[in-house]
């Protein structure tokens, strides 16, 4: 199902809950795609559509099909640089935001590395899930 994108700063503050061992996120995930799907972006994490839970999906490029992102958090970091940023939740704004080139997550509990642009959006999703958004601490809940 399509959901509307939140654009509400309080809401993307909120921390998502982890997912749990065999708890069923098909529905989330499907939300999660056909809601990218209307839209010009490359992810969405689950609190973008209103559902604290630590998941997002990307749909980056052609070495990277689709990711999914559960539980994902970051444990390694390297090669530290700006990149121009947008957010569906706030359409139409770019921030330069620091970056790593590299970083291996732990998704789902086993560890994946990813770089480039692939990095910066997983990075970006990972922000989501734990409430933290570059775009929130640059531009202040009006």
């Amino acid at each position: 199902m399509v959901r509307p994108i939140v654009k509400d700063i309080k809401a993307l503050r909120k921390p998502s809950e982890p997912i749990l061992p065999n708890e069923d996120y098909s529905t989330i995930l499907q939300d999660l795609k056909d809601t990218l799907a209307t839209v010009n972006g490359y992810a969405l994490a689950a609190v973008q559509i209103g559902i604290y839970k630590k998941l997002a999906y990307i749909k980056a490029n052609k070495d990277h099909p689709e990711i999914i992102l559960i539980n994902p958090r970051i444990i390694d970091k390297k090669q530290k640089f700006i990149f121009p940023e947008s957010c569906l939740s706030f359409p139409g704004l770019i921030l330069n935001c620091d970056r790593y080139a590299l970083i291996t997550i732990e998704n789902n509990g086993k560890p994946e590395f990813y770089m480039d642009l692939v990095a910066v959006i997983c990075q970006h999703e990972i922000d989501h899930c734990n409430g933290i958004d570059l775009f929130l601490k640059k531009h202040k809940a009006k």
